[in-house]
């Protein structure tokens, strides 16, 4: 990478450092273009030479904070161990993230995900990569055996997902960020789905 792009590259970087802040402490509508320009020491118009609205700035830094959950998760991920095991391993990472700025989240719910703009969170999931990483580990169970094969990956994506969502949602309620505590409560959630549900079924004996 050459001086001018590297240049460019950190710039984008610390504008993006400077929307997490900013976002997670005065909220989307509090925290303004001009107050993110001046945390990350960059006049306003250089925002929005990297990001053409606010939204896609918050887009963005969202993004990429999930993609550096998720890479941290696979890389330090044990290949022998279960399906929720993998799966809570991720999670860990991404709770983690959500403890230290629970005010970003909080915008994440606002803004992306109970009323979205149209295809943003499908947009977020997919650059970040998760939904390529969550829908090659529920393929690998099938394949072991772990989960149901005649089960749609996207249809166990989509729950486990909405089990994410859940959690978050009610630890937002409570004001409980403790990452050992959603991490419970994610863990059970997809235990009794792993039961009940995701598991591979027996032939019925007539």
């Amino acid at each position: 990478m050459n001086t001018r792009a590297g240049k460019r590259e950190q710039t984008r970087h610390n504008i993006l450092e400077a929307a997490r802040k900013c976002f997670n402490a005065q909220g989307y509508d509090g925290a303004s273009t001009r107050e993110i320009a001046k945390t990350a020491g960059v006049a306003e118009g250089t925002v929005f030479s990297h990001f053409e609205t606010k939204e896609d700035l918050l887009i963005s830094s969202v993004g990429e904070h999930l993609a550096d959950a998720i890479k941290k998760g696979l890389h330090t991920m044990d290949p022998e161990w279960c399906f929720v095991d993998k799966m809570m391993h991720i999670a860990s990472f991404r709770f983690a993230q959500i403890a230290l700025q629970p005010g970003l989240w909080r915008v994440i719910l606002q803004q992306l995900v109970f009323t979205p703009r149209k295809g943003a969170v499908k947009e977020l999931m997919r650059n970040s990569g998760l939904i390529e990483a969550m829908t090659r580990l529920i393929e690998d169970a099938q394949l072991d055996g772990e989960l149901n094969p005649e089960i749609d990956p996207a249809a166990i994506h989509k729950t486990t997902m909405a089990l994410f969502l859940f959690t978050i949602h009610e630890h937002v309620g409570t004001e409980n960020y403790d990452c050992e505590d959603m991490c419970a409560t994610l863990r059970e959630l997809l235990e009794i789905q792993m039961k009940g549900i995701w598991l591979r079924q027996p032939e019925l004996v007539g």
